[in-house]
């Protein structure tokens, strides 16, 4: 299953976001909602002239490809580093019911809304 594409942007510089919205509520509405057992590739975009580690809560997944070209390795990660302009497909099964936080690990771009949830039923 091919997941839509979470687009990691800044806002006018005022805010981060996930898709155009900046979430700051881990209670918010999940960006995806997966059935449980399914294997999902996602493609991840950074939109932005920053670098961005994106960290998905609850699963580990590999990374397939970087704009466009396969990825050498491919070990087991929870965190990405996405480069500025930079699009990234990762694999995982989700296998781990709930809702999982997905975001990016620099505090302050989380806190001001670069964070989503992905929900597991």
């Amino acid at each position: 299953m091919m997941g839509r594409m979470p687009r990691f942007a800044s806002a006018r510089g005022m805010a981060w976001t996930v898709n155009g919205k900046p979430i700051k509520d881990h209670d918010a509405e999940p960006i995806l909602a997966l059935a449980q057992g399914r294997s999902v590739i996602l493609e991840l975009v950074n939109d932005t002239l920053w670098a961005h580690p994106i960290h998905l809560h609850g699963h580990v997944f590999r990374v397939l490809s970087r704009d466009g070209r396969s990825a050498p390795h491919r070990e087991w990660r929870d965190t990405v580093l996405l480069a500025p302009r930079e699009r990234a497909e990762i694999a995982f099964v989700a296998d781990n019911p709930g809702g999982w936080m997905f975001h990016c690990h620099i505090l302050e771009h989380q806190d001001a809304g670069m964070m989503a949830v992905i929900r597991i039923a």
